[in-house]
């Protein structure tokens, strides 16, 4: 059953769909602007008998259901632009994972070369037996003239982009960019790694003639990250202050196992290629100090002022004040509430509020948060919003949890 929000003349539709069968759990939230219908799903097949599904069973039943989410709000597999998959063991259920995909879009008349941009990350769901968990962000186009999509796939660094063309800018997304060495069949030092993982990112830039300095959002994947996050910020600084890189974007920084196994570190972007008539804003809050303040070149946020929207990208956002510092340690109910202040302050600066959201996730550094957390957000009234809640460890070992979002307003 779809909800409906309540729509004004200042603002368009907006379809909040939570998926209420007896044995799925998952929403799907779209965005209509003037050129798009923005669709935003994530999906659970595993209450009742699906509980029992293996992993092949639970991703089938996934892509089986896709095409019904996507169609509540307009869209069709052909229109999926990004994924992002969570894997219990990826290193037991990678193959079946990529054939079944495969197989999905082949259905759904999606060629091989056009298939979305991946980003394939060991971070187990929290809610068990749940193996698998995929976030979908899809583009339905108003006319075949207000969008364009590429896709570029880079065979040296084995990378997917997609290139959208949205009433005459182009945005680009860049995913599952890695630092390994192709030589090499073992793990090269860490920040090797980091430092080729950016310089890669620098040179898949380079065919659209852009800079780092044009990208508002990464996405920053670490295996150990308790060990290399020191080195990660050293890498990362030296990165940016070599290529001029003043505006610090929004950014997520967080523990995952990648894929391959030799892979240390890997990064997802994105970038806006045409700003002419755009307004780009770094977000603040009181309730939180700049992060280069301690070492960490990335912003709390990016407000990205379109014509026809406003995204907000909240970066992964955790326990800590207005000092810098981490609160509330060893008490996960505290620390979850300090979260959440502090991605609320966020939104509410740029007049904007949990409502407004149309993608979470939210890494419990232990799952058996998961309960605590799912109880905090009802008490909250933040409900029927794609909100994916995996186990992983966060930028500071006395962290237990972290949020990132992206909220749009139409106008």
């Amino acid at each position: 059953m779809s909800q409906v929000m309540p729509q004004t003349a200042s603002l368009p539709l907006r379809i909040v769909s939570p998926c209420e069968k007896d044995t799925c759990s998952g929403e799907v939230v779209a965005i209509e602007t003037k050129y798009t219908t923005e669709i935003f799903v994530r999906c659970a097949p595993l209450r009742g008998e699906a509980a029992e599904l293996d992993f092949e069973g639970q991703t089938r039943r996934f892509y089986n259901c896709l095409p019904k989410l996507l169609g509540r709000a307009g869209g069709e597999v052909k229109h999926v632009i990004l994924e992002r998959a969570f894997f219990e063991d990826f290193t037991r259920d990678m193959d079946t994972f990529l054939r079944v995909r495969q197989e999905a879009y082949e259905f759904g008349d999606v060629p091989a070369d056009q298939m979305p941009a991946t980003t394939y990350i060991r971070q187990p769901p929290c809610h068990v037996p749940q193996k698998v968990e995929i976030q979908i962000y899809a583009v339905v186009p108003k006319s075949p003239e207000s969008v364009s999509v590429e896709t570029h796939f880079d065979q040296e660094t084995r990378t997917t982009a997609k290139l959208l063309t949205i009433g005459g800018r182009r945005h680009l997304y860049i995913a599952d960019i890695k630092g390994i060495d192709p030589r090499s069949p073992v793990a090269t030092p860490f920040r090797e790694q980091s430092d080729r993982m950016f310089a890669n990112a620098a040179k898949l830039l380079e065919p659209y003639q852009t800079k780092f300095t044009e990208v508002l959002r990464t996405w920053c994947y670490l295996k150990e990250i308790d060990d290399d996050y020191a080195e990660f910020n050293l890498s990362r600084n030296a990165f940016f202050a070599q290529h001029g890189v003043k505006r610090l974007p929004a950014s997520t920084g967080i523990r995952a196992g990648l894929w391959p196994d030799q892979a240390l570190c890997g990064m997802d972007l994105y970038a806006l290629l045409d700003i002419d008539g755009v307004g780009i804003e770094v977000m603040h809050t009181p309730t939180l100090n700049e992060a280069d303040e301690y070492g960490s070149s990335f912003s709390r946020g990016m407000k990205i002022d379109l014509p026809e929207k406003t995204v907000l990208h909240i970066s992964g956002t955790a326990s800590i004040n207005e000092v810098g510092e981490t609160v509330h340690v060893g008490d996960p109910q505290k620390q979850l509430e300090r979260m959440l202040v502090n991605v609320r302050e966020l939104l509410n600066h740029q007049g904007a509020s949990f409502e407004d959201v149309t993608q979470i996730a939210t890494f419990l550094k232990h799952a058996e948060y998961y309960d605590a957390c799912q109880q905090l957000l009802r008490e909250w009234g933040i409900r029927h919003v794609p909100n994916t809640f995996v186990e992983a460890g966060v930028c500071r070992p006395e962290l237990l949890c972290e949020m990132e979002a992206i909220a749009i307003l139409p106008k």
